[in-house]
């Protein structure tokens, strides 16, 4: 038996496995356009693009709250009640300091208040010593010309000082005159005033 011819057998495997690698490409051109016709794939919808949700709105983070300070230990006790103490004392020392200058204002307006009012007294007592003054003067003008009797019973009705003022202004001999009409117990009373009256005024000049 011969041995067969190697181109022969070549070409009988070639067109035995020709159908098959013609299938297998066939449908690889197939699947490839198939995938050639697919759409291609859009990218997910953000969140504010998809129809249907609700947007919720997120809240700030709180700022941070101060913690309290921590007292540790009977030192930190100490130290605390001490700071605490002094913030008050600084307080209420602030607070007096305010409350005496609101006092020292109103001690300084009435003390003006009252400075006026006195100037006014002052004034009103000198206007009224100058119309008494006057007064005087032509009071004892008048008692000078009158008789003793009746000058004598117009001074009786008045008072010890009255009297007193008009018999110091009248001369001397009408003076004594004016006293001789009037009862004992009266002139003696008035004798004294005018005494003392007269020593006064002589202690005054000397």
């Amino acid at each position: 038996m011969t041995p067969p011819n190697l181109l022969a057998v070549f070409l009988a495997c070639a067109l035995a496995g020709a159908p098959a690698l013609a299938a297998e490409h066939g449908g690889g051109g197939d699947h490839g356009g198939a995938g050639g016709e697919e759409k291609k794939k859009e990218p997910p919808k953000t969140e504010p693009d998809m129809p249907g949700l609700r947007k919720v709105q997120l809240r700030k983070p709180l700022p941070p709250q101060p913690k309290p300070p921590v007292v540790e230990g009977v030192k930190g006790v100490e130290n605390f009640c001490g700071a605490v103490a002094s913030s008050a004392a600084a307080t209420r020392l602030s607070w007096q300091e305010e409350r005496v200058k609101a006092l020292q204002a109103q001690m300084v307006a009435k003390i003006a208040e009252l400075e006026a009012k006195q100037a006014e007294v002052r004034d009103w007592v000198r206007k009224r010593e100058e119309l008494l003054a006057r007064a005087n003067e032509s009071l004892t003008a008048i008692y000078s010309k009158m008789k003793p009797e009746a000058a004598s019973a117009q001074i009786s009705a008045m008072d010890d000082d009255s009297a007193t003022a008009i018999l110091l202004k009248l001369k001397p001999a009408v003076a004594s005159a004016v006293l001789g009409e009037m009862s004992a117990e009266r002139a003696a009373r008035l004798s004294d005033l005018l005494s003392g009256a007269a020593a006064k005024s002589d202690e005054k000049k000397s």
